[in-house]
């Protein structure tokens, strides 16, 4: 028992180093690792489709693309269809860019914007990842640029400077689109930050076995909900926006007003009720420890989580994903206080091995 009350005062401080250490390795190698090399020639030529209203213009002066609209009800565009790539491949497509006076319109995508859509032989796919930049206000001069990978449907690809549905002035010049291939010394990192998040995971929830009560039915829960987010935390943008879209077609045709009750889209939503189960178990499991002991344990599991979408295939960390994270971890500990259950009568219960 002492050895054990030991280990409860000593492990939270070591769990916070570890994971200050964690982060700060994850966020240089992000910042100083390159991704992707240059693997393939230019695809871009000077070829452009320019469309514009009467109000506005769409043209090339010396090396500069120039789009101007003073008209929120029209888009001007400028384009180029891509006749040769493959599919699988990852395209980098950058430029430098400015603006002036960009006023957004209705839409939050109504902004000068540089894309690369992808149409798989019947519409645009919006649903995969397409922007480089968009704008509002006035910017100066500055380089932007964005991997996309081509998926096996796609059949057209195309990049397209616009002002959509908005008014003000967009230039953009250096235009390249290129094929890359991912570094050696990436592939590396990449495997050597998920093995050591996995083992912080795995470290947070080992502890909370040996530490805390021997409750069978709640251990397996929390693994149950251990397991839960980090399928949703490591499973690739494509796989997650495919099964985002198959349970909200479900549930909107089960019951729509379910569908419309939703918060936050489906992920979103089911990563906040596994955190709710989360922190109730884990706030019954230990029962006997301060309640900021198992926020703590909330706050590392999902900083860790989101820590480690820099390494996942079209994931990246949000600030308001942590946020809701722990709304949802706290969540389930603030029902275990107000629901009024004695602790001490559920550790000491049947459900004891």
């Amino acid at each position: 028992m002492i050895v054990i009350q030991r280990i409860r005062m000593v492990f939270p401080k070591v769990k916070i180093i570890l994971f200050t250490f964690l982060a700060v390795v994850t966020i240089v190698c992000h910042t100083l690792v390159d991704r992707y090399k240059k693997s393939g020639p230019e695809m871009l030529t000077d070829n452009w489709n320019f469309h514009a209203q009467k109000i506005g213009r769409a043209e090339k002066k010396g090396n500069e693309l120039v789009l101007f609209s003073s008209d929120k009800k029209t888009s001007i565009n400028i384009r180029q269809d891509i006749p040769f790539f493959i599919q699988g491949s990852i395209l980098k497509l950058s430029a430098d860019m400015k603006c002036e006076d960009i006023e957004p319109g209705e839409k939050s995508w109504n902004r000068a914007r540089l894309l690369l859509v992808q149409h798989d032989g019947q519409k645009d796919r919006w649903d995969l990842a397409h922007l480089v930049a968009s704008f509002t206000g006035t910017r100066d001069w500055r380089s932007y640029g964005n991997f996309f990978i081509i998926v096996p449907e796609t059949q057209k690809i195309r990049v397209t400077a616009q002002l959509s549905r908005c008014t003000g002035s967009f230039h953009l010049k250096n235009v390249h689109l290129f094929p890359v291939t991912q570094t050696r010394i990436y592939t590396w990192v990449k495997k050597s930050i998920l093995t050591l998040w996995g083992i912080f995971g795995i470290f947070l929830l080992v502890f909370c076995f040996f530490t805390c009560h021997k409750q069978i039915l709640l251990k397996v829960m929390l693994v149950l909900a251990f397991i839960a987010i980090i399928i949703g935390t490591t499973m690739p943008s494509g796989m997650k926006t495919q099964l985002s879209k198959q349970i909200s077609t479900q549930i909107h045709v089960a019951d729509e007003t379910v569908d419309q009750l939703l918060p936050w889209d489906i992920t979103k939503t089911g990563h906040f009720c596994f955190f709710v189960l989360f922190g109730l178990v884990l706030s019954l499991l230990m029962s006997r420890d301060p309640v900021i002991l198992i926020m703590i344990h909330i706050f590392l599991l999902a900083g860790g989580t989101e820590m480690a979408q820099f390494y996942i295939d079209g994931r990246s960390p949000l600030f308001w994903d942590f946020v809701i994270d722990i709304g949802g971890g706290l969540s389930g500990i603030l029902l275990i206080e107000l629901s009024g259950i004695n602790k001490s009568e559920i550790t000491n219960s049947g459900l004891k091995p």
